[in-house]
């Protein structure tokens, strides 16, 4: 097994090594945006509201969760393909470009029922392509640091992401939603200010995604002799091998099943319980991607310091006893105050679960490993939704669905392992 010394040695000096860790870090300074904008902030609402009013929600959650069930059915054997080939800048690229493209696309959906279809598609695409680029992504981490600087390196990179979602976002309020004249000379009757933020969206990952491919080497490619189907099962005995890696991947199912949920649902909790506003509601979005971000930076480095398995038990010790206090607050200004704190042990609990992957998978299988990790991460994404809803349902009150976010923070926190074993120990 090549080490992560003998990898990081490729690079001709320090500063070219540094080059490559900037680039890899500004990867996800340029795909957050198109979260941010497309599925999160902007493009679903003008979508759910505008496009598609009657029905709308529905549709948009129909193709959200067979796009989730998509990832997770393929991740692993898109991984296993790019582990064969070691072509990971080459499967990357064609993530990038495409989720660039189907998110610019989205210009095309003007405001009338014609356009839905599109939409869906186009949508569908984006989020596809630009959830499989980080199997990519996370795989080439181990070859730009040494074991215990991982964390901090993961954790910074997860920061920028928060940090280039925020500033998209604010760039977009003040330029093309908020002003009464529309800039660029578009035209605010057919919601052009609206769809030229995909188009934004789309440059935006395009432009700050290119470096990596110039300047992040990947390791050697190590074909194998064996069809497909049999290294497929190859891969999962792998895992089955190193020490609590499928105990974590259950847990991670579990407690990102609870994020996942609390993203979803957080802002209807403000709305329909603290009085929030439109404008209200994207100053609090904008405030729990900052703390998010600093919580990420910090936590990559208390990571490096504790150790991957204690930061994320940490984390989601934080994410349940504050989680409790924001569905419990009394007052607006209590549930500012928590839900803003959530932001600081959100980043952490994403950006080490990463690294754990890095750490304990062999360089053969690291792409395989990252598309299981991905499937974790989306197979059950529709649980968490699916009780809420049900506990909404029978109680009436949406402060009661809401507990179901600590209940599978506490489901995932128990099945944590409290080690890990890197292969260099096994």
């Amino acid at each position: 097994m090549t080490h992560t010394s003998d990898l990081t040695s490729s690079y001709a000096d320090t500063a070219s090594l540094h080059k490559a860790r900037l680039s890899w870090m500004m990867f996800d300074w340029a795909c957050s945006p198109i979260s941010a904008l497309h599925t999160t902030f902007v493009f679903a609402v003008y979508f759910t509201t505008v496009v598609m009013p009657e029905g709308g929600n529905f549709a948009w959650s129909q193709m959200t969760a067979i796009t989730a069930l998509l990832i997770a059915i393929t991740a692993p054997f898109i991984g296993r393909l790019a582990d064969n080939t070691g072509r990971l800048k080459s499967f990357l690229f064609a993530c990038l470009l495409g989720a660039s493209l189907a998110t610019a696309g989205l210009w095309f959906v003007t405001p009338d029922s014609s356009t839905i279809w599109l939409a869906l598609g186009l949508s569908a695409l984006s989020i596809f392509t630009i959830e499989t680029a980080f199997i990519f992504y996370n795989a080439v981490l181990p070859s730009l640091a040494h074991p215990h600087k991982q964390g901090q390196l993961s954790g910074t990179a997860w920061g920028l992401g928060y940090i280039g979602a925020i500033l998209s976002l604010v760039l977009v309020l003040v330029f093309l939603i908020l002003p009464d004249t529309p800039r660029f000379g578009l035209e605010k009757a057919t919601s052009e200010p609206v769809r030229a933020t995909m188009v934004f969206a789309g440059l935006w990952a395009f432009i700050f995604g290119l470096p990596l491919f110039f300047y992040v080497r990947t390791p050697p490619t190590q074909p194998r002799s064996e069809p497909f189907l049999p290294q497929m099962l190859q891969t999962i005995r792998t895992a089955q091998k190193i020490p609590y890696l499928i105990r974590f991947l259950i847990a991670r199912m579990l407690f990102n099943d609870g994020l996942i949920t609390l993203f979803a649902f957080g802002g209807i909790l403000a709305a329909r319980i603290f009085g929030f506003g439109q404008t209200e509601i994207l100053i609090f979005a904008i405030g729990l991607n900052l703390t998010a971000g600093i919580g990420a930076y910090c936590g990559g480095i208390i990571t490096d310091k504790l150790g991957v398995p204690k930061i994320i038990r940490l984390s989601l010790w934080g994410l349940i006893i504050i989680g409790m206090i924001c569905i419990a607050s009394p007052s607006k200004e209590v549930f500012w105050i928590s839900g803003l704190s959530l932001g600081l042990f959100i980043g952490p609990c994403q950006s080490a679960s990463r690294v754990w992957i890095s750490l304990v998978a062999p360089e053969e299988d690291r792409a395989s490993l990252f598309g299981l990790l991905m499937m974790s991460g989306k197979l059950t994404s529709f649980l968490g939704p699916l009780f809420y809803g049900w506990l909404v349902l029978a109680s009436g009150s949406d402060r009661i669905g809401m507990l179901i976010v600590p209940l599978l923070l506490g489901a995932g926190l128990a099945l944590m392992p409290r080690r890990l074993t890197p292969p260099s120990k096994r």
